[in-house]
């Protein structure tokens, strides 16, 4: 397993935040980019007054929190009134989502109506990317891109983005991006110690996501924005 930077032993519990695309909407007049720095800002004041942590007086006036990168471009907090504060923001078409923890978190999330994407060619990027339990995860053992309970693949898709997204979500975790490598891991089967929870946004199914991090980190505290 990686070692990764602790700045607290302090576990808070995890949430998640989602907002759809009519919630960005709602923040600003902007394009979705401002929307969702308006909503990551809103998500951490809320956390934070959860978990009955101080909320910096910069963040109240509107200020944005100050975030440095990791050598492989991982964000983390640089301000020290936010040390211990984890977090993890992913967005795709019409939605964002952020988590936040007192530990190391990743968290990844697909749009699947929006990707055009037909079950070969899924078929074809897993063949690249996926270990041979994540293939079997996808296609059912048949591997060719084609899944036996779906004439047109939709259930092949599904699973081919339950992986995609929990893959991404373990290299958030780790802090090392795409120079970790999709063959390196297994999204079904993690190094000891690490979770990953697949899951579907309730009520808007479109919307696949994943989390990552310790195993004790991961507990209900998802709310949608």
């Amino acid at each position: 397993m990686p070692r990764l930077p602790r700045r607290s032993r302090a576990a808070p519990k995890l949430r998640l935040y989602h907002l759809s695309k009519e919630g960005l909407s709602a923040f600003a007049k902007g394009g979705e980019a401002t929307d969702a720095g308006r909503f990551f800002s809103a998500s951490l004041i809320e956390y934070l007054a959860a978990e009955g942590g101080g909320v910096p007086s910069a963040l109240k006036s509107g200020e944005a929190p100050a975030v440095r990168k990791g050598p492989h471009g991982k964000p983390y907090f640089s301000d020290r009134a936010l040390e211990g504060v984890f977090f993890s923001l992913s967005h795709t078409r019409g939605h964002a989502a952020v988590a936040f923890a007192g530990e190391e978190i990743g968290l990844d999330c697909e749009n699947i109506a929006a990707r055009p994407l037909t079950a070969s060619r899924c078929g074809r990027i897993a063949r690249r990317c996926f270990l041979e339990d994540e293939l079997s995860y996808v296609f059912g053992g048949c591997g060719d891109g084609r899944d036996d309970g779906d004439e047109d693949g939709n259930d092949a898709k599904l699973r081919f983005f339950e992986i995609w997204t929990a893959k991404e979500a373990y290299m958030k975790y780790t802090g090392n991006g795409f120079s970790e490598g999709f063959r390196t891991f297994s999204a079904l089967a993690p190094p000891p110690g690490i979770r990953i929870e697949r899951r579907r946004l309730a009520g808007a199914e479109h919307i696949v996501y994943a989390v990552c991090a310790a195993g004790a980190a991961i507990a209900d505290g998802e709310s949608d924005g």
